[in-house]
């Protein structure tokens, strides 16, 4: 019961953490942003900080993981579900996924923001390890293999996929330069389409 107890008051004050650190990121800026100001925020001693983040990037790279997870998660929900009353080849279902997140960026361009300009490759390759990527990951490439390409290949693809769908957003959406996303799409899915033709 004890240890119950002691598991949760960690879990709430690292949710805190988190929670006033995306706050601040996202309305100050990673660089404008200091540890006091979060700990701060977030209503906990300095010492706290230091046990479950190195520093303060290490902080941004853990929110990026977890909000891109969730993210990512409920975007493979949406392509399921989707899968259950409409007939999707491979092409289709990525189309579609992008198309959740395009959705999801327009009210949420503090995300958006914070993912794009703090996403290092080091980044998206743990990324890929989580558990709700990794099943999709698996799905892209064994696409390429049925369809005569290699792993190789298939992560080049998806790498160049990934950092223009990003690149596209952030300025579409939160530059709002030089086009609107929704006049970009079908040219987007079109050059998607493309990229991951064998």
């Amino acid at each position: 019961m004890k240890k119950a107890k002691v598991q949760e008051n960690k879990k709430l004050k690292m949710t805190k953490l988190y929670d006033a650190a995306y706050e601040l990121f996202t309305s100050k800026g990673v660089h404008n942003t200091v540890i006091d100001d979060i700990v701060k925020n977030a209503g906990v001693a300095k010492g706290t900080f230091y046990l479950y983040c190195k520093d303060k990037y290490d902080l941004v790279d853990k929110i990026i993981l977890k909000k891109g997870a969730a993210l990512f998660d409920s975007a493979m929900k949406a392509v399921a579900e989707k899968q259950k009353t409409e007939e999707m080849d491979f092409l289709q279902s990525v189309i579609f996924f992008v198309d959740y997140l395009i959705e999801f960026f327009k009210t949420n361009k503090n995300l958006l923001s914070l993912l794009y300009k703090n996403l290092s490759w080091d980044l998206y390759e743990k990324s890929l390890t989580y558990e709700e990527m990794e099943g999709a990951k698996q799905i892209f490439i064994q696409h390429f293999i049925t369809d005569g390409g290699d792993s190789e290949l298939a992560k080049q693809r998806l790498f160049i996929v990934v950092s223009m769908v990003g690149a596209v957003c952030y300025n579409s959406i939160v530059l709002e330069m030089p086009y609107p996303i929704d006049s970009v799409k079908s040219e987007l899915y079109r050059s998607i389409t493309k990229i991951l033709t064998c």
